[in-house]
């Protein structure tokens, strides 16, 4: 189906709508092939980074991987042959994405070292007014951000965090000119970066102390590098498009082990155990290690090396909370000061504060950073109100733990195309999902999720400091897809 006819406004030239995409990410690349495909080539992204990737262009620490099976990672529209091993390194998704804007010609749109720091809605005009750090203005249309829940660095609230005289970074700004070797190591926080890079930092330390508040389910990583020949077979698209269905189906089984007392979530505790008990022989050690919460209240993690890292004797596992940072080191609460070199901060990222460095003014006034103070919310993630024109990828709830985040970008990409053709072909300034659509939505969402796993007995990046669960979507990636393939309009206002 081709798109509407464009329409142009008056003492302007170029094509309506306008588009301005935030973030040259898996999301925003998606997005810009997506619209292209269908026709509508006025759009820009804006990068404030450097280059494309968006987390994987951040996160280029030691051992940065996937957690997703590459060729499930990766768009269903430009499927790769060429992964390297079945779950992919940050260096080779950062190459593909590369690869895949240079493909679609995405080049000429994207502006990168261009941060947008405030976007305001004028009702008259039906226009987004955006600008951006370097003061330049843009006009669009329509405006389209992903959330990007891990983006923003989260750094412990401690006290004395500016007292260590060390040196200090953040696993997602990895300074990779320092030298671990014979240095006495602090990693605060056990997450998934943490369990990636520590294996690495561990063989250069001479003295590593890893920070633990508590424990993480752990699953074994089967991975293996393809060969040539499967490669070979790879290339013929009916057989790569055959083996990523396979992929789809089995991350999807997944999701069964994420409903509490299911058959499913007891086998992947048993796993857990097992990979557990096997690893760390010492009983004492594999007792700090075992998670008292249910698993998949947060995020599991998949490792091969993370726990034979602990038993090397320069490691050393704290479970002592920490009571401030001193100028040497760390003191734990039992008031025991370790010094240090330097301390890493493997403390993940502020999920629940989405789209926190952009000033997003919607009608009336309202700003996202108000509507979203309790926690973020949105209508199927994608439109919230009173905020027109404005699409959401990435956005509240539609995090998943069993499966590839691309399968929810690529939905949430034609739901926001399907939109914008219906507002061109009703030819009206602009639309906004209804106060009452967005409540309702939400309320159905969230008493699914208080019968979930996530709802578990856990502090974890999925909730709010109050328990609200603000990033998992609840259910099968099938169901959401269904959700969003034809979208309700009586629940929207055109104007």
């Amino acid at each position: 189906m081709s798109p509407p006819q464009p329409r142009t406004r008056q003492g302007n030239s170029s094509s309506y709508p306008r588009i301005a995409i935030v973030g040259a990410g898996m999301s925003g690349l998606c997005m810009a092939i997506k619209l292209a495909k269908a026709g509508f080539t006025a759009f820009t992204i804006f990068e404030k980074a450097g280059g494309i990737g968006g987390t994987w262009w951040d996160n280029t620490y030691p051992g940065a991987q996937c957690d997703v099976r590459s060729h499930l990672y990766s768009y269903s529209f430009d499927i790769n042959p060429e992964w390297d091993s079945m779950f992919a390194a940050q260096a080779e998704i950062q190459r593909y994405m590369q690869q895949c804007a240079e493909k679609h010609g995405l080049l000429p749109h994207i502006r990168l070292n261009t941060e947008i720091i405030d976007a305001c809605f004028d009702t008259d005009q039906g226009l987004w007014r955006i600008r951006t750090a370097q003061g330049d203005t843009i006009d669009a249309e329509i405006f389209i951000c992903s959330a990007a829940p891990l983006h923003q660095p989260r750094y412990p609230d401690i006290p004395g965090l500016t007292a260590f005289q060390g040196h200090a970074f953040h696993s997602s700004r990895w300074d990779h000119s320092y030298d671990f070797s014979g240095k006495k190591v602090a990693v605060i926080g056990n997450a998934a970066s943490a369990v990636q890079f520590i294996p690495h930092i561990a063989r250069q330390a001479q003295h590593l102390f890893v920070f633990q508040r508590s424990p993480q389910w752990i699953l074994p990583r089967s991975n293996h590098r393809y060969t040539h020949w499967q490669k070979t077979l790879f290339r013929l698209t009916p057989i790569a498009r055959a083996y990523r269905y396979g992929l789809y189906w089995l991350h999807e089984s997944y999701r069964l082990g994420f409903t509490q007392g299911s058959i499913a979530a007891k086998l992947a505790t048993k796993a857990a155990e097992k990979h557990l008990h096997h690893q760390i022989p010492d009983s004492a050690l594999r007792a700090l290690l075992r998670p008292t919460y249910p698993m998949g209240c947060k995020r599991v993690l998949i490792s091969n090396d993370y726990y034979p890292t602990l038993m090397r004797p320069n490691v050393e596992l704290v479970t002592s909370s920490i009571e401030r940072f001193t100028s040497n080191g760390i003191t734990t609460v039992d008031g025991k000061e370790r010094s240090v070199d330097i301390i890493i901060f493997a403390t993940g990222f502020e999920s629940t504060q989405m789209l926190s460095s952009v000033r997003i003014t919607g009608l009336a006034g309202a700003t996202l950073a108000t509507a979203w103070q309790t926690s973020p919310q949105a209508y199927r993630g994608v439109t919230v109100s009173e905020f027109p024109n404005f699409f959401l990828l990435l956005g509240p709830n539609t995090g998943q733990g069993h499966t590839s985040t691309l399968i929810f970008i690529e939905a949430q990409a034609d739901y926001a195309i399907r939109c914008i053709r219906e507002l061109m072909q009703r030819r009206q300034r602009y639309m906004a999902i209804k106060p009452e659509a967005m409540a309702d939505y939400n309320i159905q969402l969230q008493q699914r999720l208080q019968r979930s796993v996530w709802a578990g007995e856990c502090r974890s990046w999925y909730k709010t400091d109050t328990g609200k669960i603000v990033a998992i979507y609840p259910g099968f990636s099938f169901t959401y897809l269904q959700e969003l393939r034809r979208p309700r309009f009586n629940d929207y206002l055109f104007i």
